[in-house]
């Protein structure tokens, strides 16, 4: 059985757990290129992700970060973010389609939730952890899709996601915002950049 502990980002960039997990290292074969991508691979923007990601818990207060060492079984709260980070655009594989220059993913976060099912049954998570990071891969994108800053009713879906989500909220938020840090959307649209990522500072701030 596969450790969550076992897997971090140097060791992928060094593509070690391939016989372990190929699809996440079929990612590499897919490239998009989009307001959110320059043109490239999912594996290589799941890894930058992921290092966002570790930026950011280094730099939470205190409160966030007592919540994400809290235990569910085997694991903390904080594990299971790294797992559904891992794992949050793995079916991009299944649902990528390219259009002249520019690329889609419709609907991976619900085929994503579908895939990582089969794939945590090789981690030695028990069945509430497994729940957590599916949900977490399954949810992901609610967000991406509320903060359009031409939303006129982006407060009213802001608290109706958080109260929906309310036993995710916190990890869906930090893998959001490590989402968009990930991207090349400061880039290609630097103005709703800016306001993607003052809106996740002050709910980071405020919780």
């Amino acid at each position: 059985m596969l450790k969550v502990s076992a897997i971090n980002i140097e060791k992928l960039r060094q593509n070690q757990f391939q016989n372990e997990l190929p699809e996440f290292f079929e990612l590499k074969n897919y490239v998009e290129n989009n307001s959110w991508h320059n043109n490239d691979s999912v594996f290589n923007h799941t890894l930058t992700v992921l290092e966002e990601l570790e930026k950011l818990l280094k730099n939470i207060n205190n409160k966030i970060n007592s919540y994400l060492h809290q235990k569910i079984d085997n694991y903390t709260k904080r594990d299971l973010l790294f797992l559904g980070t891992l794992f949050h655009d793995i079916a991009k594989s299944d649902t990528f389609e390219k259009t002249n220059d520019s690329t889609t993913c419709k609907n991976h976060e619900e085929l994503g939730a579908k895939k990582v099912s089969k794939i945590l049954k090789r981690f030695d998570l028990s069945e509430r952890e497994k729940v957590i990071v599916i949900k977490i891969v399954k949810y992901h994108g609610k967000i991406n899709i509320i903060l359009d800053p031409n939303n006129k009713k982006l407060e009213e879906q802001y608290r109706r996601f958080k109260t929906e989500r309310h036993d995710i909220f916190m990890e869906l938020i930090l893998l959001a915002m490590a989402d968009t840090l990930g991207s090349q959307l400061k880039d290609n649209k630097p103005e709703e950049f800016k306001f993607r990522i003052d809106f996740y500072k002050k709910i980071i701030d405020d919780f």
